[in-house]
């Protein structure tokens, strides 16, 4: 299977750009960024929980783990 095409430096920040006009705009830009920065797939990162990305004083994670069930192939 062909490897799926991925956005240049220039595309993104068009669709960033878009985004921004829009409502939800600080979701939808975080969402896009988790896909393209951590090579997430949409679902994964619908299936996110706050647990995932920040420890418990509130600092964003070096490292997310992800359990089977929010992941392509059921493997955490």
């Amino acid at each position: 299977m062909a490897q799926a095409k991925t956005l240049t430096d220039k595309e993104l920040k068009k669709v960033l750009n878009f985004i921004s006009c829009h409502k939800h705009a600080s979701r939808n830009r975080a969402m896009l960024l988790v896909t393209h920065w951590a090579g997430m797939r949409v679902g994964s990162v619908a299936a996110l929980k706050i647990v995932d990305v920040l420890g418990e004083d509130g600092t964003i994670r070096n490292e997310v783990r992800l359990a089977a069930d929010q992941v392509k192939g059921g493997r955490a």
